[in-house]
């Protein structure tokens, strides 16, 4: 059976999908597992991996991960279909989307996994998720105070993901620090933070927000100089933060208060759909708005999602580059890609 797995809820997500790749191997211990991202340009290989039995194994697991990052030139979505089209009794397909609606993924794919094999995973309830974090900090053997725990869902994305792997970080950084601690405060958070935080994806975004070339190669080159990993989970947060900016646009040309509702263009039923901006994002997005209309916002999306394997593939110098061009593009040209002819300058006229 294949699956579809949809929604914000990254953390359920992934146990999940955890719990099933343990059935799978217990059914068949040769299986071989094979797990593609979003943005892959290998067609062939992917084609291959998805079309042909294994030499050496009497089962196949298929992973498609990020499949909201699908751009225009989407090379996989053809692969997955030819797939879905002919039965496979030695394969099993599953398809991870942060999108909230089985309506935005193509048809062919959405009838051929049905509605049996497609899974939603909300985004939690304000009190689940603080229930969340009191239960992950007391199986760490710490207690913590409700204003804590406010400042802890305003930290992070609201996912169980996110929040169980601040929880852990929070929980190590007392170990090391006061080992005599019982109980983590609201100034306890706000302490981590100064010791910790350097640049990330969210004050990135807030550069780029801003049009600020410099300071956003800046961060950049600091996030990747810091952190092997640190540029693709900063790409990933711009990702995450345009789609947001999308979502105020729409809702600011209804004549809706984007500051309250910016969730409410992908509605959770019953969760968190009128949450809406904390304070140190609405000057942000504010200014986001100013500088970036919604079609340029919807070509900058469109942009990060063909950029997605390139970002993932360089390393060392070569991702420098990349990134530099990755700013270029977004701060610059606003997610198109310039036309280059000899009697222009493109750093000078792009502005």
């Amino acid at each position: 059976m294949d699956y579809l797995l949809l929604g914000p809820e990254e953390g359920n997500k992934a146990d999940w999908l955890e719990n099933e790749k343990k059935k799978v191997l217990k059914a068949h211990p040769d299986c071989e597992v094979h797990q593609f991202y979003m943005g892959d340009d290998d067609r062939r290989d992917a084609s291959v991996t998805f079309s042909q039995s294994s030499l050496f194994s009497d089962f196949r697991l298929l992973i498609v991960k990020q499949y909201e990052l699908r751009g225009a030139r989407d090379k996989l979505t053809p692969v997955i279909i030819e797939y879905l089209e002919t039965p496979h009794e030695d394969a099993e397909l599953i398809i991870l989307s942060s999108e909230s609606s089985a309506a935005k993924i193509d048809k062919k794919i959405t009838s051929a996994i049905g509605k049996e094999g497609t899974v939603m995973f909300w985004e939690m309830f304000d009190s689940d998720k603080r229930r969340f974090i009191r239960t992950a900090f007391r199986n760490e053997g710490l207690s913590v105070t409700d204003e804590a725990v406010e400042e802890i869902l305003l930290s992070v994305d609201n996912n169980t993901q996110d929040l169980r792997s601040l929880v852990t970080s929070l929980s190590l950084f007392f170990r090391i620090s006061d080992k005599a601690k019982t109980t983590v405060t609201e100034e306890d958070i706000g302490q981590y933070a100064l010791r910790t935080r350097g640049e990330d994806g969210y004050t990135l975004f807030q550069s780029v927000a801003s049009r600020d070339l410099e300071h956003s190669l800046q961060i950049m080159r600091s996030i990747a100089e810091s952190d092997s990993t640190g540029a693709s989970r900063a790409f990933s947060v711009l990702v995450s933060r345009f789609r947001l900016l999308e979502s105020c646009h729409k809702l600011r040309a209804g004549k809706m208060d984007f500051t309250k509702n910016a969730y409410a263009l992908s509605p959770y039923p019953g969760s968190f759909q009128r949450k809406g901006l904390n304070n140190r994002d609405k000057k942000v997005f504010e200014t986001a708005m100013r500088n970036y209309t919604l079609k340029e916002t919807e070509a900058i999306i469109a942009y990060l999602g063909e950029a997605d394997s390139d970002v993932k593939a360089a390393g060392g110098e070569l991702q420098e580059l990349v990134l530099t061009d990755l700013l270029y593009t977004i701060i610059v040209f606003k997610g198109r890609r310039p036309s280059l002819t000899l009697d222009r300058d493109p750093l000078t006229e792009g502005f």
